[in-house]
């Protein structure tokens, strides 16, 4: 039999997919919430960060956002979010003892959350060594050791600037300190799950190609699962408007978008 337990793997997937649209929207209210503590106005969804009262679809989703080019809580509690949940799953499915649904939804929660920040971080990599600058949250977080920049700028600006300009980003060793950090962190939590996972499959899967199946579903799901996020992000939107009242009420704004 190829599948001992086709069950199991089906709800293995089902939990996959389901966790990465959660915490991938926790991400970006992780962004939110971070400018809405230090007064700048955005949009967050399931992806994407835009200025208020605007849709990924609208051509002038970003025309009002801007790279401020400095240490920033918008920018880091959004991969803070993920690292959180990536260390803290990973270390309560360490201590279990059986294997159960339980440990089934600890290890989908430290896989995804890892992989949120890993896959990004490998991009970047990549990309720099073939001579392109990526704009992540992490390289972000490393902008104002960059000389003969001024901040804050447009994002528009600052898109054409690291296209023209690659190189005075990447030559620049501090702004790689964080994606170091996103990347031992989110690996090692990645590894440490995994080798428990191929015990698990080994147990509960009936062949070599199942326990593969089983081993490999985290990144199988992936593309459908991102495709759903990109849907989903012109479907809601969520606006951060800072104001000086500590209760502060939600409501939607003409255009069907929830302000907080």
């Amino acid at each position: 039999m190829i599948f001992k337990n086709p069950r199991f793997l089906a709800a293995w997937a089902f939990i996959l997919f389901f966790g990465f649209l959660v915490f991938q929207f926790l991400h970006e209210c992780g962004h939110g919430f971070g400018s809405k503590i230090q007064g700048y106005h955005i949009s967050t969804g399931f992806d994407k960060v835009g200025d208020v009262g605007k849709w990924p679809s609208d051509p002038d989703f970003r025309i009002k956002k801007t790279i401020q080019g400095r240490w920033n809580l918008s920018d880091f509690l959004g991969p803070l979010v993920n690292w959180i949940f990536a260390l803290v799953f990973t270390a309560i499915y360490l201590k279990q003892r059986s294997f159960n649904s339980v440990t089934l939804l600890l290890g989908a929660g430290a896989t995804i959350n890892a992989l949120m920040r890993l896959f990004p971080m490998l991009m970047f990599f990549v990309a720099a060594l073939q001579g392109r600058f990526v704009l992540e949250d992490e390289t972000a977080l490393g902008l104002s050791a960059i000389e003969g920049t001024k901040f804050p700028m447009p994002y528009l600006d600052f898109k054409s600037l690291g296209s023209a300009q690659s190189e005075l980003f990447l030559s620049e060793p501090r702004i790689y300190f964080w994606p170091i950090v996103s990347i031992v962190i989110s690996l090692a939590c990645f590894l440490l799950i995994y080798r428990r996972l191929k015990q698990l499959s080994g147990q509960i899967m009936g062949s070599r190609f199942a326990q593969a199946m089983f081993i490999l579903m985290p990144l199988l799901i992936w593309l459908p699962a991102f495709v759903v996020v990109n849907k989903l992000d012109n479907l809601i939107r969520l606006n951060w408007q800072y104001s000086r009242n500590r209760l502060v009420r939600s409501r939607y704004n003409s255009k069907g978008c929830l302000l907080i």
